[in-house]
């Protein structure tokens, strides 16, 4: 494991570069979130949100439905989301639970989204990697390697659209905009030494449903789209970010500081797993693979976006 560059729950950002600290402890954050279950998690020994993938003998169904599957039943979830805003490190108006299962070649997540008046969900677009941020939507970011530095994003919203991409340098730490240069409508990586690629394509899968209690959604993200490092015990980076659109409200797994977004991967979580299988292990420690599932989409994106910097 990589030495953290963060002393304290929110963080320090006294990273190279950086001029403002950012003084919340994770005792004060812990006290913060207990309504929303924040106070009860389990913790890194660093004090940040710590969540296990359970290893199972089938897959789930990808249908969306999360909490109508026996399989998702005893998986403890990941939850006690902080708001970054509008009120910085308040717990979250509404409930969010992430489960996180595996099997021999794919790890899932199920994500239930929950909404005290389901009619006030928002979507503004169905179309492959839109903006999610004028939606309702959700977004996990995973480090692999846990260099702090690069991962891959894959999120949606409750039409279910896939939206995915790479991060380096943790999108160049560019504030808000999390390193995206918009050119006629489109988003395009900022800068050769780091930025964000939207214009990868990963192989996964993701559905979404809309309910009386909410939105869910189950995503299966293969282990072949991903690089990791040799080992029994897996641990990685992670961090997830919900918005709740009908309230302005941008809630977080592992709480971030308003001025940041979800590439700050150096102030993510943890999670970890007993094993991921040595077939999709490559030396090369590039972190995304760029293959498509046949059918689901016309062209295959081969964009593999430069090798990790720094490894574990």
């Amino acid at each position: 494991m990589s030495q953290r560059l963060r002393s304290c729950w929110v963080g320090v950002a006294a990273l190279a570069g950086q001029a403002t600290v950012v003084l919340v402890s994770p005792p004060a954050l812990a006290q913060q979130g207990a309504v929303d279950g924040a106070a009860d998690r389990e913790l890194t020994t660093a004090g940040f949100p710590l969540a296990r993938a359970f290893l199972v003998d089938g897959a789930p169904e990808i249908d969306g439905d999360v909490l109508g599957e026996a399989i998702w039943d005893d998986i403890v979830p990941a939850t006690g989301f902080l708001q970054n805003t509008p009120d910085e490190g308040q717990p979250a108006s509404e409930r969010t639970e992430v489960r996180i299962i595996y099997t021999e070649d794919t790890v899932y997540f199920g994500i239930v989204c929950y909404v005290s008046d389901p009619s006030t969900i928002i979507v503004s677009d169905s179309r492959r990697d839109s903006s999610l941020d004028d939606t309702d939507s959700f977004q996990i970011i995973i480090d692999t390697y846990q260099d702090q530095q690069n991962g891959c994003v894959f999120g949606t919203n409750p039409a279910g659209i896939e939206y995915d991409g790479q991060v380096t340098n943790e999108g160049q730490g560019s504030g808000r905009s999390g390193g995206f240069v918009r050119r006629s409508g489109s988003r395009q990586q900022r800068g050769s030494g780091g930025g964000s690629n939207v214009n990868w394509d990963g192989v996964w899968q993701v559905v979404a449903d809309v309910t009386d209690i909410g939105w869910t959604v189950e995503m299966a993200i293969p282990f072949s789209t991903l690089r990791y490092p040799r080992g029994d015990v897996q641990t990685w980076g992670l961090n997830f970010q919900r918005n709740i659109r009908d309230r302005n409200e941008q809630v977080y797994w592992s709480p971030l500081p308003r001025q940041y977004n979800i590439n700050r991967i150096s102030l993510a979580g943890e999670c970890r797993q007993s094993r991921c299988p040595d077939s999709a292990i490559f030396s090369s420690h590039r972190m995304c693979s760029g293959r498509r599932y046949e059918g689901r989409r016309e062209a295959t994106k081969q964009e593999i976006w430069g090798p990790i910097l720094s490894t574990v």
